[in-house]
């Protein structure tokens, strides 16, 4: 069971979850777990590790979000642990993949085909990681973990450690998110799956992102990991849901 962090300042809003949804699952999970929640850990690839002289010679801005200013000047909106949909929600299908997008929170803009600019808020921070998972199936996965994943020293070792492409995996379906702190500065998120294999038929995808150059970037331990925390599932009800995936 993970423990919820205590409100440090104002800024701060933190959702207590009892058994809160912080599981290791990726394709280096136990296998207790992958078996639960394999339909999920599909977008882990190895790409070249860039050296510090590779990375000061990149063109400034390269990795700003999409407009000519690299900004993306998102509405921040409901910024509270349990926010409740936009008016703008809807269901994107293709390539038998289904998921949530707001005009209104993100992707709000394009970035050489991918989505970008996401509300500094936990709805957008959830909207980010729902867009990671999808790009890194219906794009390049070496461009999507490099375009979403912050640059850090666990992502050098998530590099190194990790080889070969992903395998192909069948497609998830989001059913919800469970905010479990946030700061306008980084925001811990459950994203919630459909499983039907596990006890309640729900599981977890715990992930840590970070405000970086105007928008969310995903964070990943310095250990290489992108998830962390024990497994639990969560039940109806104990998370906030997208909806209707008919749209």
């Amino acid at each position: 069971m993970s423990e919820t962090p205590e409100t440090g300042s104002p800024e701060t809003e933190n959702t207590a979850r009892e058994g809160g949804v912080r599981p290791r699952v990726t394709l280096w999970a136990s296998i207790a777990i992958l078996a639960v929640v394999a339909i999920i850990a599909i977008f882990l690839v190895t790409n070249p590790v860039e050296t510090d002289e590779e990375a000061a010679t990149k063109p400034e801005g390269q990795n700003q979000p999409a407009g000519s200013d690299g900004r993306c000047d998102v509405p921040v909106g409901d910024t509270s642990a349990m926010p409740e949909m936009p008016d703008d929600l809807r269901w994107e299908a293709e390539a038998g993949w289904t998921w949530p997008v707001s005009d209104t929170y993100g992707p709000t803009q394009d970035k050489d085909g991918y989505g970008v600019c996401f509300a500094r808020s936990p709805l957008g921070a959830a909207l980010m990681g729902v867009s990671l998972i999808v790009e890194s199936n219906l794009g390049s996965q070496p461009e999507a973990i490099e375009l979403y994943v912050m640059e850090s020293p666990g992502k050098e070792v998530y590099r190194k450690t990790l080889a070969g492409e992903a395998p192909e995996t069948d497609p998830g379906v989001f059913s919800g998110f469970i905010v479990d702190s946030f700061t306008p500065d980084e925001a811990q998120i459950t994203l919630v799956v459909s499983v039907p294999g596990s006890p309640t038929g729900y599981a977890g995808i715990p992930e840590t992102f970070r405000w970086v150059d105007g928008d969310w970037k995903l964070k990943v331990l310095d250990d290489g990991n992108l998830f962390a925390g024990e497994f639990v599932t969560p039940s109806s009800g104990d998370f906030i849901a997208w909806g209707d995936t008919s749209g």
